[in-house]
């Protein structure tokens, strides 16, 4: 089967054939896969209202975490891949729409805990199952089986890339030291 990469490879392998291309047939697939991955799932978010699905994975970021606490800009940063500044950006969009409110970080006098409003918790509650089966339809060519092994190769490609989740101790450990 061939694809718009297994071309440029070939381009290059003529054009250069001095040079090693084999790690592009992973890295060019995986970059338009993503993008290809996001063109189908920005009309999901712009059918909540929202610019694209980096603004939806943010609010998901929020579901998922401590609904009391919230998360601070910078712990969405690192789990969006984002600068301070690009978050920042992305979490004023996200306020001015009444999906969020940042409140003073109690830990931080300078800091902010971002947290979702009843809007945004309403709001993922009825786009996730939208999200969801945007993704499934996405990978719907693969079989089960393809389908753990792609989650595998690129569950071992990001590791090994340094994409891990900090260190966070036990929380028996944290409750002892208080």
């Amino acid at each position: 089967m061939e694809d718009r990469v297994a071309g440029i490879i070939e381009e290059w392998n003529n054009f250069r054939p001095d040079v090693d291309t084999s790690a592009l047939g992973i890295v060019l697939r995986v970059m338009r896969a993503a993008h290809h991955l996001q063109l189908k799932l920005d009309p999901v978010a712009a059918a909540y209202g929202l610019s694209h699905h980096g603004d939806l994975d943010a609010l998901l970021e929020l579901y998922r975490a401590d609904s009391e606490r919230g998360l601070t800009p910078t712990e969405l940063g690192k789990a969006a891949l984002l600068t301070a500044g690009g978050m920042t950006v992305r979490l004023q969009r996200i306020e001015k729409s009444g999906l969020i409110s940042r409140n003073p970080n109690p830990d931080d006098g300078r800091g902010v805990l971002v947290r979702l409003t009843q809007a945004g918790i309403d709001l993922i509650e009825h786009a996730l199952p939208h999200m969801l089966s945007a993704q499934a339809a996405s990978v719907d060519g693969l079989t089960q089986t393809e389908n753990d092994q792609l989650a595998d190769l690129l569950r071992t490609l990001l590791t090994d890339l340094g994409d891990v989740p900090p260190f966070q101790p036990p929380k028996s450990v944290v409750a002892s030291s208080n």
